[in-house]
């Protein structure tokens, strides 16, 4: 029976090395003489992968210990984890049993590593020789012991063996021990393979991405309202002509809503009223009519040999595309036809549309993933995002994937990962902070975060402090992400509060028509910081009974009083358990 692609790669649920026989320790029933504890990096101990950046030394530690008085060796072994060779790096004792040593993943990709630890016999001979010897203890009998154990512990490599060969000799014909005891002989006896007490670690796994990973600028731009005509939709062509812009003002991804077709049926109208007008281009976020699918771009935008002209644009600006991810179809999406089954009915025999009570969605309908062909339908969903790196896409923005079945994308964000180890998966989860979290260890590259909620320095300082804090500094990559191409965002009928100034600037760069949104860098634009400024100044002179208020009541109405209409801060009671 031919097995499915997801049933082939069953990765997602631990990595399938990790569960070799040859990687656990040796089977005694005296049990291993070693404990091998506290191993840092590691996340949940072991079940998900650590996140590093390629090219840095990732630091290992461990408590490693046993029994007695006798002398230890430790070493850290890593691969990557289709590697079949393992490479040793040395561990050295720092205090109390903590030991540490270090790698360094030169290329992106997942890696597997461990700690060996054994007894070494033949330097806690050499200690325990030296310490009758200088108390003047009789130690001719020791003598022979280490002669015998040194032939014992041959070293299979020819140049360590002649070392400890020509020890040998020399200690045969003379009878001192001092033959055995250079540093030359100890050198090569580390290199012995007999080390009857071997013990190895739980094997942990560790993701090393790209330095994208770990931060950058990011713009959202909403492609069809790119057109310099008013009234008239954007093209690609639009896109790339305010490319060198965007690139001039710092930013590193260049991040694109849905450029997929949109549906026909149940099209929403302005401000998200039931009945669309004959030039309402609808939801972006309703992907697919007879144009096709996700893997279609919407013809009024170009083609894909224009959208492949916009992402060599960004490349040669030093800038990338990220292209939005959503798990939605309209009523018109190819797959309604091909995959019916892939879509849940009613008892009436209607299509179940998305809803989040009491919202109705009408122009989306969601696929189920818990249908009884559910194995075709996650391959789809990832031959999709294959697709769209084979058009050079390699930073994917996931809509709501708190949505979807957490084995779903830790099958899928290791699949794609294991073939193209640049590709990187932002999370946009407004969820529940464990959800949220849980997300980021199973596989996403960065994941959204609530600091937009957080208006005040102590609420800044303690969320920050969570999220950079252990565990979460070891699998959780905020991306401070401010911005929808709505304007304010909202969970759950809870309007966000916008933050201006922490380390990222909001800026609208509307031209003919509204839609185009970004963040900047802190330092990268100065123009706005400079404008709210004299706002501020002119308010103070033009009102100076405020001067009597409380500072920072004072600061606050002068603040609100220099934003646009429409982007003055409101405070909003969030619902309970987000935030």
């Amino acid at each position: 029976m031919k097995l499915s692609r997801a049933e082939r790669n069953d990765q997602w649920v631990r990595p399938q090395s990790s569960l070799e026989a040859w990687e656990v320790p040796p089977a005694d029933s005296t049990c291993p003489r070693f404990r091998i504890e506290d191993i840092y990096p590691c996340v949940e101990g072991g079940r998900y992968p650590v996140k590093r950046i390629a090219g840095e030394a990732v630091d290992v530690w461990a408590d490693i210990f046993r029994e007695g008085h006798d002398v230890i060796a430790a070493t850290l072994l890593w691969k990557p984890e289709r590697g079949n060779d393992w490479r040793r790096e040395p561990m050295a004792l720092h205090s109390n049993d903590r030991w540490h040593g270090s790698f360094t993943p030169l290329e992106p990709g997942w890696y597997l590593f461990a700690i060996e630890a054994w007894t070494d016999q033949f330097t806690t001979w050499a200690k325990g020789f030296r310490l009758k010897q200088q108390a003047g203890q009789d130690v001719s009998l020791e003598a022979r012991e280490g002669a015998q154990l040194l032939n014992e512990l041959m070293p299979r490599e020819r140049a360590p063996r002649l070392v400890a060969e020509a020890a040998l000799t020399k200690f045969g014909v003379a009878g001192d021990a001092t033959a055995l005891l250079t540093v030359a002989v100890a050198t090569a006896m580390a290199q012995t393979t007999l080390r009857p007490d071997l013990t190895r670690s739980q094997v942990m796994p560790l993701v090393a991405d790209r330095e994208r990973a770990r931060a950058g600028a990011w713009y959202e731009m909403v492609p069809r309202s790119q057109g310099r005509v008013p009234g008239k939709h954007g093209t690609f062509g639009d896109c790339i002509a305010r490319v060198p812009e965007i690139a001039e003002l710092g930013f590193d991804v260049l991040y694109l809503t849905p450029i997929h077709p949109v549906g026909r049926t149940n099209r929403k109208g302005k401000n998200n009223t039931l009945k669309a007008g004959s030039n309402d281009p609808g939801s972006f976020y309703a992907i697919g009519n007879e144009h096709g699918g996700h893997d279609a771009v919407n013809p009024e935008l170009g083609t894909l040999a224009d959208f492949r002209r916009l992402v060599e644009a960004c490349h040669r600006h030093d800038m990338e595309i990220a292209l939005d991810f959503a798990v939605q179809c309209s009523p018109d999406h190819p797959w309604l036809k091909q995959h019916p089954e892939w879509f849940s009915r009613r008892p009436d025999g209607s299509i179940r549309f998305a809803e989040n009570p009491p919202k109705k969605y009408e122009d989306i309908v969601n696929p189920d993933f818990n249908c009884a062909d559910r194995i075709a339908l996650w391959e789809a969903l990832l031959d999709i995002f294959f697709f769209w790196i084979s058009q050079g896409v390699r930073i994917f923005r996931v809509d709501n994937p708190h949505t979807k079945p957490l084995p779903f994308w830790e099958w899928l964000i290791h699949d794609v990962q294991t073939r193209h180890p640049d590709v990187l998966f932002l999370s946009e989860a407004f969820t529940r902070p464990k959800l949220m979290k849980a997300l980021a260890k199973l596989g996403f590259s960065q994941s959204y975060t609530y600091f937009t909620w957080r208006t005040e320095k102590n609420e800044l300082q303690a969320y920050l402090s969570e999220i950079t804090g252990h565990p979460e500094r070891e699998y959780f990559r905020p991306n401070f992400f401010v911005t929808t191409p709505e304007g304010a965002r909202h969970v759950g009928g809870y309007a966000v509060v916008e933050l201006w100034h922490l380390q990222w600037l909001r800026a609208d760069r509307a031209r003919a028509n509204p839609g185009t949104r970004g963040i900047h860098r802190l330092g990268k634009i100065r123009a706005e910081d400079a404008r709210l400024e004299q706002a501020r100044q002119r308010q103070r002179l033009s009102a100076p009974h405020q001067r009597d208020a409380p500072r920072q009541s004072r600061l606050a109405a002068n603040e609100q009083s220099a934003l646009p209409p429409g982007r003055r801060r409101q405070r909003h009671r969030l619902p309970q358990g987000i935030g």
